[in-house]
């Protein structure tokens, strides 16, 4: 008799639901070697999922930052930061209004945000996130299609001179997409 196996997506270790989906993920690295991202920041690295594809998608004289107020990052995550042949990649333990004024105006050329979803801290930061955007850098936020205060983030930003697309996820969290309208 033939010895019974369990499917691989069966046998994962149970993810948490603050992961973005894998497809999101995914999604994020291939953009960013689309737009041919040379400096990349995220806002909310959690276990490090987007990270590893951010990191892995960039050229290899690129740039990653990583802020978070906590440690959360995987070994494979830490794997990836560690060996990243080429890539200068950090990661800083801190509020993120507090260090996005320290870092250099119109730097980033893509910028994930999926840190604290409250309406009062993202405007703060979205505003932040405003001055470090390169020209022509795309802005996306995680979770904007079903946490309110994220969803209304990204609205206000339309009324500013960006354009936009809102894409559902296949958790239906969403992912919105901005940038600023050329001139």
């Amino acid at each position: 008799m033939a010895k019974k196996t369990t499917p691989k997506e069966f046998t994962e270790e149970p993810r948490s639901d603050w992961n973005s989906e894998k497809e999101t993920c995914i999604f994020l690295g291939q953009l960013a070697k689309n737009i041919g991202a040379k400096a990349i920041l995220e806002i909310g690295v959690f276990e490090g999922e987007t990270s590893q594809e951010l990191i892995n998608a960039l050229p290899k004289d690129g740039y990653y930052l990583g802020i978070d107020i906590k440690e959360y990052r995987t070994k494979e995550t830490k794997a990836v930061f560690e060996n990243a042949k080429g890539k200068t990649v950090d990661f800083v333990l801190a509020n993120s209004l507090q260090h996005l004024k320290k870092l250099p105006a119109k730097h980033f050329d893509l910028i994930f945000i999926d840190g604290n979803h409250d309406y009062t801290h993202l405007i703060e930061e979205f505003k932040l996130v405003e001055r470090v955007i390169a020209d022509g850098g795309i802005i996306a936020f995680h979770d904007s299609r079903h946490i309110a205060d994220v969803k209304r983030v990204y609205d206000y930003a339309l009324l500013f001179n960006y354009e936009g697309i809102n894409l559902n996820t296949p958790e239906g969290r969403g992912l919105g997409l901005i940038q600023k309208k050329l001139k």
